[in-house]
């Protein structure tokens, strides 16, 4: 029993002396003061609150003083609550800073965009002007191109319609004229598609077998060219030979041509501008009458002068 009890005193005595060498457990605010003051000394508090943080740091080193001295004491559980309610303001501090920083870069970047969008909306809106006003002058522009057209449509419009009555009156004495020239000179005059017709017979103009003009033919051209001659300028004459089918063909043509010639002559030595005239030999190809009987070759022996404006001569 001695023995055991010895023991057991031995024990006890080994357990109280570990107890006695081991160290004191710092309270727990001491310990989250620690790790909220390390946080704040390796974060943003550093850079924003370094005040804040240095006053932390006296905090906390007054209440490790008093754990040292006294783990236990109710100084040390109050310094260890300051120290770590200190180190919770700094990061609380440090992290409101950091916002309002964000806040602010935020609305800075804002006003340059909203600046950006402003300036790009006044471009815009200038480019918008700058198109609208060139519009609007080519437009003024065509305006007044659109009305210079109308006018001159207008002038046309009346020139043309002078132009037309004065056709239409020249026309109408060109008419008459021919009308009066088939009185005085008992001559045929016609209207055809080809134009104004006036038919000479060749008994009258010339003598079996020749082309040279008569003096009963010469009266009658004369009366002729002066009626033609006013109109000349605006008109084409052909002048057109034609026989009966006696005879060969080539004297025929010959004959045609020569007596066409020879009124073409004529109209030209008595006013009738060389330009508007020509002469052409049908000979016996066109004939109106039948050549079979002496009615019929009289008919067919002729001088036709064919009247046709030159308008219609450029139709063809």
């Amino acid at each position: 029993m001695t023995a055991v009890r010895t023991s057991k005193i031995a024990v006890a005595a080994f357990v109280a002396a570990i107890v006695g060498c081991a160290s004191p457990v710092p309270p727990q605010h001491l310990v989250d003061a620690r790790a909220a003051y390390d946080k704040g000394r390796t974060g943003l508090a550093a850079q924003l609150t370094p005040a804040d943080l240095h006053t932390a740091k006296v905090a906390l080193n007054q209440a490790e003083q008093a754990f040292e001295e006294d783990a236990e004491s109710p100084k040390t559980f109050a310094l260890s609550y300051v120290a770590l309610r200190q180190a919770q303001l700094v990061l609380a501090k440090a992290n409101l800073k950091a916002a309002e920083a964000d806040v602010e870069r935020a609305d800075k970047q804002i006003g340059e965009l909203r600046e950006a969008e402003i300036a790009r909306a006044r471009g815009e809106l200038a480019k918008a002007k700058s198109i609208l006003a060139k519009q609007d002058q080519e437009l003024a522009v065509r305006g007044e191109q659109l009305a210079a057209a109308d006018q001159q449509l207008a002038a046309t419009s009346e020139q043309l319609a002078a132009e037309r009555a004065a056709r239409a009156a020249a026309e109408a004495r060109e008419r008459e004229a021919m009308r009066k020239l088939a009185e005085a000179a008992a001559l045929n005059v016609k209207e055809e598609k080809r134009g104004t017709v006036i038919v000479l017979p060749g008994n009258v103009l010339f003598e079996s077998g020749k082309y040279e003009l008569t003096g009963g033919a010469q009266q009658k051209l004369t009366l002729i060219a002066g009626t033609l001659a006013p109109q000349a300028e605006n008109h084409d004459i052909v002048v057109e030979g034609h026989t009966d089918s006696r005879g060969t063909r080539e004297f025929n043509m010959t004959l045609s041509q020569n007596r066409a010639q020879a009124v073409m002559n004529y109209l030209v030595a008595r006013g009738v501008p060389q330009e508007a005239v020509t002469s052409v030999g049908i000979g016996p190809d066109r004939p109106i009458g039948d050549n079979s009987n002496r009615q019929g070759r009289a008919e067919n022996r002729r001088v036709e002068i064919i009247v046709k404006p030159m308008k219609e001569m450029k139709k063809k």
